[in-house]
């Protein structure tokens, strides 16, 4: 039960797009090297952060159900779920995270979603209960002079221009105060439990070089993308020319009222009164994330927002008001801050191409298969014929830069340009590292499209940028070999506790 990690990116209306990630093929060198790192970096001690009410209407959404007492027992140790719950702190905090995270990716807060950031939650309160246990088995423990220091330095009660605020400290309640008391000094007790079981490793010559390798080595190779979303031009504008419902954009503000309903009815009668007020009024009384812009959400398009939304948003004209529009989100007061209006062809060119895609996709990944089939059953037989196989069909490569085996961050050749589509993608780092120089590999099938490639170099062993590293190499990989050693000891602990997990009773699965 190690501690692990899209709801919406706000609580705007925002519509979500999910696409299917091609399954990943596996490879022998990539693999396990990765692994490796993975076991290494299996663990993070999480401390406790509470983040005020961010959250609170998915965490309400996944826990509307639960038939146990507690959400789990730990050595007898019952974890509640409670709103206020160390859980739901930790929820809040991943779901911030997340929200975070996802801001352009405009993913959909699911049920699944849900469900798996409140076992990440349980994980973690599970691990830190586990080791607050051990501690008090073994004595370790922090005076309360200790806790306040941590308390003041971490500014909890800072004002005024003072680290400690008198006025401050007596408006807290005396809950939070003893909350915030409670988990600092849980914090400090895991943070000397860690530093006296596995602060003191050291890190050999051996292992580091061995590291250095491993985190250095890389492979080259030239690739080719073949796009879903490369289109002629004269089909493009022919979609564009009959679709213009499709590329309308609308610009409004709006005020969320989450649970009220008559609360937003007056505010509603309001706004109607002095519409001139709404952006200050939005200020006052919306509930969404946007109230500091006066509720303005920009320029988007019907698609972007949720039915609900769009429906009532394109409906009006500048300056008109809605009635209550009613979303999962809550209720909603629409302000039209301009006409809805078509956007220009060059000024749309992306969406155009994204919604060609979406409404054909079948034909274009078809066209795209069955070009990427061609060059690979000729480029297999003779890897010298890739190059021109590309050329015959006017496709151009881009050389890479040497890619790790983690396959994170991906530059061109030159070392000057991000190659995100490169990125993050399992896949193609398990292929290349099991293909051999010289060789062709692929497809790679992405969302937008499929990659084929050449694996043209590898990196050698580098012995002054490894002198270069030394220093920053032997900080990481102690941290990383502490980790390891942590999940050793919690994975032993895990084995030899009564842990009642009553998890799939407070979020059974749907369908």
């Amino acid at each position: 039960m190690a501690a692990s990690k899209k709801p919406p990116s706000s609580q705007s209306p925002k519509k979500s797009s999910q696409t299917k990630k091609a399954p990943a093929q596996k490879s022998a060198h990539g693999s396990a090297a990765k692994t490796a790192m993975k076991k290494l970096l299996v663990i993070i001690i999480v401390g406790f952060v509470a983040v005020a009410f961010i959250g609170s209407f998915a965490y309400r959404y996944a826990t509307r159900q639960g038939s146990a007492p507690s959400i789990a027992v730990v050595n007898g140790e019952p974890i509640s779920a409670g709103p206020d719950s160390m859980l739901a702190n930790f929820y809040r905090q991943f779901y911030e995270q997340e929200r975070q995270a996802a801001e352009s990716e405009e993913e959909e807060l699911t049920e699944q979603k849900n469900r798996e950031l409140m076992k990440r939650a349980l994980d973690t309160v599970i691990q830190r209960t586990i080791i607050l246990q051990y501690a008090e088995r073994e004595g370790i423990t922090v005076n309360r002079e200790t806790v306040l220091s941590a308390i003041i330095k971490k500014g909890y009660y800072a004002g005024n221009g003072k680290t400690f605020d008198e006025q401050r400290y007596n408006s807290t309640p005396e809950s939070t105060r003893q909350d915030i008391f409670r988990s600092e000094k849980e914090q400090l007790i895991i943070n000397m439990f860690v530093n006296e079981h596995f602060g003191n490793v050291t890190v050999s010559e051996v292992e580091l070089k061995s590291f250095f390798q491993f985190a250095d080595y890389g492979k080259k190779i030239e690739y080719v993308f073949l796009r879903y979303d490369d289109i002629p031009e004269e089909t493009l504008r022919e979609f564009y020319e009959e679709n213009p419902q499709l590329f309308e954009k609308a610009h409004v503000a709006h005020i969320l009222i989450k649970d009220d309903e008559e609360k937003a009815q007056e505010i509603l009668e309001k706004v109607k009164a002095n519409p001139k007020l709404f952006a200050q009024i939005a200020q006052e009384s919306s509930e969404d994330t946007t109230k500091d812009k006066g509720g303005d959400l920009g320029w988007f398009y019907r698609k972007d927002m949720i039915a609900e939304f769009s429906e009532s948003a394109f409906t009006l004209k500048k300056g008109e008001i809605s009635p209550l529009v009613r979303t999962t989100f809550g209720t909603h007061i629409i302000k039209a801050l301009d006409d809805v209006k078509v956007e220009s062809y060059d000024s749309a060119l992306s969406r155009i191409k994204s919604e060609y895609v979406s409404e054909h996709r079948d034909e274009v990944e078809k066209k795209v298969a069955t070009l990427s089939k061609e060059i690979l059953t000729e480029a297999s037989a003779d890897s010298k014929n890739f190059d021109a196989l590309l050329k015959k069909n006017d496709l151009r490569t881009t050389t890479t830069d040497y890619i790790s085996v983690m396959g994170q961050y991906i530059l061109d050749e030159n070392r000057n340009t991000p190659l995100f589509e490169l990125m993050n993608n399992e896949e193609l780092v398990d292929l290349v590292f099991a293909t051999e120089i010289g060789r062709v590999g692929g497809p790679i099938k992405t969302p937008e499209g499929e990659i084929l490639f050449k694996v043209i170099g590898e990196k050698s062993f580098d012995q002054s940028e490894y002198e270069k590293s030394k220093e920053y190499l032997t900080g990481t990989y102690n941290t990383l070999k502490e980790n390891y050693l942590f999940n050793d000891w919690y994975n032993h602990e895990v084995k030899n506790s009564k842990i009642v997990d009553n998890f799939s009773q407070f979020f059974p699965r749907q369908g």
